[in-house]
């Protein structure tokens, strides 16, 4: 009985290999098909692009006024080590500085130092960098000058520390922060010895002035365009440490005590108030701003940070950082040019009113060629016709736009849509072309939804930018690939011009990115193309990750050419044998 069940069951094995087999046979065909497709005609060029995944970076946030006269400046662009050739840095010579007095610091030293020492200046810098360079001599003869007074001057090579770089978000070199008992702001002032140490001579002082007379409060009200005078029951004390040390928390705005009453009432506080009170003065629409916290040193710097802006900040170099340094994020923004500036800005000042505290209003003007260009464009705004765009700040940086004229009521609307997060973002883009019939499609902002969302299709986009060599030298092979491509239906390849147009699925972390969106799965998060950048691997990783199954036939020229080679060479043989004859 068990023999007998035996051979029943070996024989079902064998028919059931047997109808398996042709399957299985295929399937291995199938894969040494794939393996030995010849592509030998998709080199038939040497390809443009070396093998390597070179890259240029945009920041992706609000354009620092810093780098308007060199937009794209590799030397602050901490990404691009690779774009660096060996010879430069061979070439490279430490000048000839006397930096004993720069402390040397890295991950294991760093907080412990900027902790233990009460004024501390650091910069952070990369060993190639022309900016770091030239500071150097400056900066050392400036920590030789500043250690009498206390204060440290260090430094960090970020090029070596990356997570002290990542920990800081440091962008460009060199970055020059200031700790005061271990809390730490940027450095705006002049990068020579003189600038550095006048800026922190301040910053390190009394902070806090007295007034004890009327004519003095005088005088200073009238020379000053912002102070904070706090009236107070001594000019020593806890009270007046608080005052002081907010003082150094803050670059633009001066501070003054007093406990002369008097003085009190000409700076419009209430003699008889209950004291300490604060009161910040400004030459600005908005002339008076009275403190209400607690009175310690992190609210009164909480309360000048807040309030020393004006109600509409003109958008220049020198206001950008209290702009972008500000607790609050949010931002409307008028772009206008200057013929027009007295229609509109009244009424967005009256608006900027409405939302104190809450939003932040920049005027931009557009005809400025310094900055007022730039941010235009940088937020993709043209023409000049005046125009509101609210920001969100640096964190997501999604734009809005106000459809509609620059009224107080279109403002008020929109500026409440904007707090309450009801409003649609807005996405720069070209126009859409009139004619997109060339091997690669060009694909803007407004037709990203057609061509790259399109779930029949699977698409090789690349983000580039006009300015990036990467994207240049990339050019011919990409081309190139579109070329042997064109006849696939189901295939598109692609660019989109990533300084002028946004769309939400096409992210980019620099120049050129390139991003695969297979078919029937555009929902998901489209696959990162990381592989070399030839004719051949792009060719491969399509084929490996289309949802669309295709064949490249092998281009009819070359077999053309091949059966021309061949009659060229049986003619040339016979002409030979007949000569020999």
């Amino acid at each position: 009985m068990s023999t007998r069940f035996i051979v029943l069951l070996s024989l079902t094995v064998l028919l059931l290999f047997s109808q398996l087999s042709p399957s299985v046979s295929k399937l291995q065909n199938a894969a040494a098909e794939d393996d030995d497709e010849d592509l030998s005609f998709l080199e038939e060029e040497t390809d443009a692009v070396p093998q390597g995944h070179g890259h240029e970076h945009e920041h992706d946030h609000y354009p620092d006024p810093d780098q308007f006269d060199e937009e794209f400046d590799n030397e602050d662009d901490l990404d691009n080590y690779s774009d660096l050739d060996d010879s430069e840095l061979d070439s490279y010579k430490e000048p000839e500085i006397d930096d004993k007095d720069v402390v040397v610091l890295k991950e294991g030293n760093f907080s412990d130092f900027v902790t233990k020492n009460k004024f501390v200046m650091v910069e952070f810098y990369a060993p190639w960098c022309g900016h770091c360079q030239s500071l150097a001599p400056e900066y050392a003869a400036a920590a030789t000058e500043l250690k009498a007074e206390g204060v440290m001057l260090a430094k960090v090579d970020a090029t070596e520390e990356n997570e002290l770089a990542q920990e800081y978000d440091i962008q460009g070199f060199p970055t020059v922060y200031f700790f005061v008992d271990g809390v730490h702001k940027p450095y705006p002032g002049p990068r020579t010895k003189e600038g550095i140490v006048t800026w922190i001579k301040k910053k390190i002082g009394p902070g806090i002035y007295n007034i004890t007379t009327v004519d003095d409060a005088e005088r200073f009200l009238t020379s000053e365009t912002k102070l904070v005078l706090g009236f107070l029951n001594s000019l020593v004390g806890p009270e007046s440490e608080e005052l002081a040390a907010a003082s150094r928390l803050e670059d633009e705005v001066s501070f003054y005590q007093t406990v002369n009453p008097d003085v009190a009432k000409l700076f419009h506080l209430d003699p008889q108030a209950k004291r300490p009170a604060l009161v910040m003065l400004k030459k600005e629409a908005e002339k008076l701003s009275v403190f209400d916290g607690n009175f310690s040193k992190s609210e009164i710097a909480e309360f000048v940070f807040a309030n020393k802006l004006p109600l509409v900040t003109i958008f220049t170099r020198e206001n950008a950082p209290l702009i972008f340094e500000s607790t609050i994020k949010k931002q409307l923004l008028l772009f206008a040019i200057s013929n027009d500036s007295e229609k509109v800005v009244p009424i967005f000042q009256e608006a900027a009113r409405l939302f104190k505290g809450k939003l932040i209003f920049v005027y931009v003007e557009m005809d400025n060629e310094d900055v007022g260009k730039p941010v235009s464009e940088y937020f993709g705004i043209s023409g000049t016709a005046p125009k509101v765009l609210a920001y969100t700040g640096n964190d997501d940086a999604k734009k809005f736009v106000l459809d509609g004229d620059v009224t107080l009521d279109n403002i008020k609307a929109f500026g409440e849509d904007f707090i309450e997060d009801k409003l649609k973002p807005f996405f720069k883009s070209d126009p859409v072309p009139e004619s997109n019939d060339g091997d690669v499609k060009i694909v803007v902002g407004d037709n990203f939804d057609e061509i790259v969302l399109d779930e029949s299709k699977d698409v090789l986009l690349e983000i580039y930018a006009p300015w990036c060599g990467h994207c240049q030298s990339l050019e011919p092979t990409y081309n190139k690939l579109a070329a042997h491509l064109r006849g696939i239906e189901s295939i598109v390849i692609a660019k989109m011009d990533g300084t002028t147009n946004e769309h939400p699925r096409a992210k980019s972390d620099g120049f050129p990115t390139l991003l695969f969106f297979p078919a029937g799965n555009k929902s998901f998060d489209p696959i990162t193309v990381d592989t070399d950048r030839t004719v051949v691997a792009f060719y491969k990783f399509i084929k490996k990750h289309a949802s669309i199954p295709f064949k490249l036939q092998k281009p009819a020229s070359t077999s053309k050419a091949e059966s021309s080679d061949a009659k060229d060479g049986i003619e040339s043989s016979t002409r030979e044998v007949k000569d020999e004859l």
